[in-house]
């Protein structure tokens, strides 16, 4: 079959296998909106232990998602190439880093108390995210399977199963969360705990229908992706780590740049808290629509790669940056215009609500910065490149994001931002971050430069 080359054919491509990975990422957030919309009725207290606790979590559970995630450029470039005879065995290898993830992830999530005492996190507070995250712990190995699921579904150019499933799961959380969360139908009311346990049970289930759609679909069932079981084997594991690694670290630099601010102003009280936990809700869904397209964007470009097709790797990398950063401009416009009705049928605090209002402004400014560092950096990966990434992501979100957002939060010029503080810092660092991505990747692919691919 011939592959397209045009741009318009290209940016169809493209949304045709963004659109169902973008589906699957909203029904995946919506988890995070139904566990806040449940704490914000249920007490101020468990709705500020779901902040700074789904905070600690995302960070842990992205990066070692992100270690994963190397699975798919590696797939990527053997589906390009035509080698499927080697996909089992990257799978399976994929499916044993999993485990090895799993195990490290859940020790550090059991074991919070020294974070939450380092940041003065009031004990109450303190207690209830310790008891969030024991349960929501549980919940690490069945996401990281289905993410190594969902990456050779990617791979193999079929996301359309993970559209279903994201559906699928989403509907199951909400309607056991509120069940277990407020007790009804006689059950104990758990609070914030229910919401961990729902997320847990249906991880799981979702973890087992993707191993069994990779089994059984018509698409993948003549690969055998499971079959002729091998233990782990370093030589496959090393080029596994090598590009996930990065990736992983990366990853935990991004999100924990944005999720621990949870945990840094908590010092601010549960306001602060709470109406961070509504921004972030906010800035992860926008995200969403960039996201799905740098996903197609790498494996196009890595299936590209593995054909030796030079110029469609730099057709499909242009495609998805104007792309993903022309839709991403429109959504900061949709979010700017909606921000009234939304924070307020979000949360019921008058504090929290003004607090929120007053910042979704610098939200919706940054969805152009962070969906061209975003697209970039997938663009890269999809061509195996993943440490000059990961470098500009230390830099730019730990350097300029906490640092700088610390700094303006608890003291600024000429006095403290607080909450704000953070948030223009997160501005500063997604502009720096794209300017060194899209450098990176203009250097890349430039036609006097050697072929990395």
């Amino acid at each position: 079959m011939t592959r397209p080359q045009t741009y318009p054919a290209l940016a169809r491509a493209l949304l045709g296998h963004a659109g169902p990975i973008l589906i699957a990422q909203l029904a995946s957030m919506s988890t995070a909106i139904v566990d806040t919309l449940i704490t914000a009725r249920v007490g101020t207290v468990d709705l500020a232990a779901v902040g700074i606790g789904a905070g600690l979590y995302m960070s842990v559970m992205l990066a070692c998602a992100g270690v994963v995630q190397g699975l798919t450029p590696i797939a990527a470039h053997q589906v390009g190439a035509k080698d499927l005879t080697r996909l089992p065995a990257t799978f399976q290898q994929g499916l044993w880093l999993c485990a090895l993830l799993a195990v490290a992830g859940m020790a550090i999530l059991f074991t919070p108390g020294w974070m939450l005492e380092a940041n003065d996190v009031a004990p109450e507070v303190a207690g209830r995210t310790r008891a969030y995250l024991g349960v929501l712990a549980l919940s690490l190995p069945g996401t990281l399977v289905y993410r190594a699921c969902g990456g050779m579904l990617n791979a193999l150019g079929r996301p359309r199963a993970l559209m279903f499933l994201g559906l699928a799961n989403a509907g199951s959380h909400a309607l056991l969360a509120p069940v277990l969360a407020f007790g009804w139908f006689g059950l104990p009311a758990l609070g914030a705990g229910g919401c961990a346990l729902s997320v847990a049970f249906n991880t799981t289930l979702l973890a087992a229908c993707g191993l069994v759609w990779l089994t059984r679909a018509p698409a993948s069932r003549p690969l055998r992706l499971l079959a002729h079981w091998h233990g782990p084997r370093w030589a496959l594991l090393r080029e596994h780590l090598r590009l996930g690694v990065p990736i992983g670290m990366s990853t935990f630099v991004e999100m924990s740049s944005f999720a621990l601010i949870g945990l840094l102003v908590a010092g601010l009280g549960a306001e602060a808290v709470g109406a961070n936990r509504l921004l972030g809700n906010f800035a992860g869904a926008c995200y969403m629509l960039p996201l799905s397209i740098s996903v197609a964007t790498l494996t196009l470009v890595g299936q590209a790669a593995g054909a030796g097709d030079r110029q469609r790797v730099r057709r499909v990398a242009a495609t998805g940056l104007a792309l993903g950063c022309g839709l991403a401009s429109v959504v900061g416009v949709v979010l700017h215009l909606c921000a009234a009705p939304l924070v307020r049928g979000s949360v019921p605090e008058p504090a929290v609500q003004a607090l929120a209002l007053g910042l979704v402004p610098l939200i919706a400014f940054y969805q152009l910065f962070d969906a061209a560092q975003t697209l970039a950096a997938q663009a890269l990966r999809g061509l195996k490149i993943t440490t000059g990434p990961m470098i500009g992501h230390i830099l730019s979100f730990w350097g300029v994001g906490l640092g700088g957002g610390w700094w303006l939060c608890y003291h600024g010029w000429p006095e403290p931002l607080g909450l704000a503080g953070f948030w223009m810092a997160a501005v500063a660092s997604s502009t720096l971050a794209s300017l060194l991505f899209c450098t990176m990747l203009w250097l890349t692919l430039r036609p006097s430069a050697r072929s990395a691919t």
